[in-house]
């Protein structure tokens, strides 16, 4: 069994734990590494890791989720109103998820109304990309029928 000491040793497994850690959970990571590759770390040794080599983006952080709530509020008082898509270090954020955090935000007090309990104007978060979503397509039945009778 190899226990890493010095950051050196990490080095040779990089890819290996950033593959894994793309598909599974951090604790399946450390099982499949102690398993096959026959090394061993504690779970606060591969989070130092993983945040050194920034791969601890798999997790939608509550700053991030609280910058999109204030860029969809702005946006949807803009007149007109805009919906909001938001796409978080390349991959799509499920608008469910941002209204189940802003229902605890304001259950938590993190938010009151217009009102933030926390301010994070300074905060600019890396790799948030929003836009205006295309319209959906509307069918009408007048349009889309040619039967012939």
């Amino acid at each position: 069994m190899f226990r890493p000491t010095k950051p050196e040793d990490w080095e040779p497994y990089r890819d290996i734990i950033g593959d894994l850690y793309t598909m599974m959970k951090l604790k399946e990571v450390m099982a499949e590494m102690q398993i096959r590759h026959h090394f061993k770390a504690t779970e606060k040794q591969y989070k130092t890791q993983l945040k050194k080599w920034n791969f601890d983006t798999k997790y939608t952080k509550a700053s991030e989720y609280m910058a999109m709530i204030k860029t969809k509020r702005r946006r949807e008082t803009e007149n007109p109103p805009k919906q909001t898509r938001f796409v978080l270090r390349g991959r799509p954020v499920d608008p469910k998820d941002i209204t189940r955090f802003e229902k605890r935000a304001l259950k938590k007090g993190m938010i009151k109304g217009d009102e933030w309990a926390y301010d994070d104007d300074d905060e600019d978060v890396e790799d948030l990309e929003y836009d205006t979503p295309p319209p959906e397509p509307s069918y009408s039945y007048a349009s889309s029928s040619h039967y012939q009778y």
